[in-house]
């Protein structure tokens, strides 16, 4: 993807971070299924794993990541990129809680 590309997709991203709040109330019912995803750590094998058994974010098929999307894994770049793209075409759908690898002073450690 070239860089003009993802500079516009971060831009956008954060108009729309910036704009929800700071915690998400989600509600659910026995018609609508949530998955619930946790610690990716950069392993996008894990991400297209989870895509590939549970399908693709919409509108019929939420999400909830539960931070840490970044860290060990060597492709923390292209998971960002991923989810971030899903949150701007479903950002009632793709919901993204930051853990503590997505802190600025837990990275500098």
């Amino acid at each position: 993807l070239h860089a003009r590309y993802v500079l516009q997709l971060l831009c956008e991203t954060r108009k729309v971070l910036k704009e929800m709040p700071n915690i998400t109330h989600l509600s659910t019912s026995y018609s609508k299924e949530i998955t619930v995803c946790g610690d990716l750590h950069g392993n996008l094998d894990d991400l297209l794993l989870i895509f590939y058994k549970n399908g693709l974010p919409s509108e019929q098929n939420c999400y909830v990541f539960n931070g840490d999307f970044v860290d060990r894994g060597k492709n923390s770049m292209e998971i960002l990129l991923i989810l971030f793209a899903f949150l701007l075409i479903y950002p009632n759908d793709l919901h993204l809680n930051r853990g503590n690898h997505e802190d600025y002073m837990m990275n500098l450690r």
